[in-house]
């Protein structure tokens, strides 16, 4: 039986380890009983109490696996996946684009072959919006819309959170970058403006985010782009505090105190946004990768639509299923051999492979993670 090292036991590590486990012998690593403690009852999965940054600890629990699974923090995630493809050890991540300078030429140098970003989005995102670009001659448009958003209107935000609420906050500070007439140009975070009619959902308003990462070098086209959705008025609201300074970086004094307003709001905000299944929230994944341009005479649109729920079996949520089984579906393509090439490779790379999407698309909706795919031909 094949190994598998999961590192990090949050929502998402839990999910891939779990899955794993059906087919691998899999060990996790992570630093808090806490976190370990949610596997107390599978003797199946080795649980392995140290931390990430325990280069020791890390090369003895790496040695002998076939595929590693990295679900860390970020400032814990470069070093070690650093150390991983020194090792020459096979290597999947949700994340891993911050920090995958001179990654790719060390696998290539140990043989390693790894996938990073390969989550929902980033992941599925970049994935499928390259696999639409290379469907057509000449990409015209591609836009990730994606969201993840409570199933229920949640006044006054209609929103809550399952992930880093740092990262979140800070997507609405930062530009957005995409791709205008193949060149990479910059949007205003929460610009771009527009509403989706979701069917089995309902109207959602979509802005601009910094979310294409590597995709914005990679997928070539005249207007590439990803944007977030929310349900509608969460753009005006969050703009309102942003006038008001509430996302600011620079310090105020209050009561003789420097304080960052930033940090403030994300404090404020972290009770009121966090999904809570306790209390009865539930979360939803959208997205709609839509890709459009000429092929062979015709003008073709292709388009994949997804809704994921929270799964009310194993009380998960809809973005760690989504992120979770998405990585632990790739682990399992590298780790037998599907995806062979040693590098360090972004999703994007792999749309071109069309026995590897006849492989993810079924075992994803296994877990019920259906993308609906349909094309428009149109003549030209």
């Amino acid at each position: 039986m094949k190994k598998a090292l999961v590192l990090g036991c949050g929502l998402v590590g839990k999910t891939v380890a779990l899955d794993l486990a059906k087919d691998f012998e899999v060990s996790v690593m992570d630093p808090y009983e806490k976190a370990l403690a949610s596997l107390a009852e599978r003797d199946d999965i080795k649980r392995i109490r140290k931390p990430a940054d325990d280069a020791a600890a890390l090369r003895e629990a790496a040695k002998e696996a076939d595929v590693v699974c990295g679900l860390l923090p970020s400032h814990l995630e470069g070093a070690s996946q650093k150390q991983i493809l020194e090792m020459g050890k096979n290597y999947v991540s949700p994340s891993g684009y911050l920090h995958s300078e001179g990654m790719d030429a060390i696998a290539k140098r140990t043989g390693a072959v790894a996938v990073f970003d390969m989550g929902i989005a980033p992941g599925m995102s970049n994935y499928l919006v390259a696999r639409g670009a290379a469907m057509v001659d000449e990409l015209d448009f591609g836009c990730i819309y994606v969201g993840g958003i409570p199933e229920k209107l949640d006044p006054p935000f209609n929103y809550r959170t399952v992930f880093c609420l740092e990262d979140t906050m800070n997507e609405y500070c930062m530009p957005a970058k995409y791709v205008k007439d193949y060149k990479l140009a910059e949007a205003p975070a929460l610009s771009g403006l527009e509403e989706i009619d979701f069917p089995g959902v309902g109207r959602l308003e979509a802005f601009f985010t910094d979310g294409l990462r590597s995709a914005a070098l990679n997928v070539k086209g005249r207007f590439v782009a990803e944007k977030t959705m929310r349900w509608p008025g969460y753009v005006d609201t969050i703009n309102i505090m942003k006038a008001a300074g509430c996302f600011s970086k620079e310090p105020v004094f209050v009561d003789g105190k420097e304080v960052i307003p930033f940090n403030v709001t994300t404090e404020l905000f972290r009770p009121r946004w966090t999904l809570r299944p306790e209390k009865g929230d539930r979360d939803l994944t959208v997205m709609r990768v839509v890709a459009k341009g000429p092929k062979g005479g015709k003008y073709v649109t292709n388009c994949w639509d997804l809704v994921d729920r929270f799964d009310e079996k194993l009380m998960l949520h809809s973005m760690a299923r989504t992120t979770g089984y998405a990585c632990s579906t790739t682990a399992r393509a590298v780790a037998d051999g599907m995806i062979s090439a040693p590098g360090f490779h972004a999703p994007e790379e792999l749309a071109g492979d069309d026995a590897f999407y006849n492989y993810l698309m079924p075992e994803l909706a296994k877990h019920n993670i259906v993308f609906k795919h349909s094309v428009l031909t149109e003549e030209k």
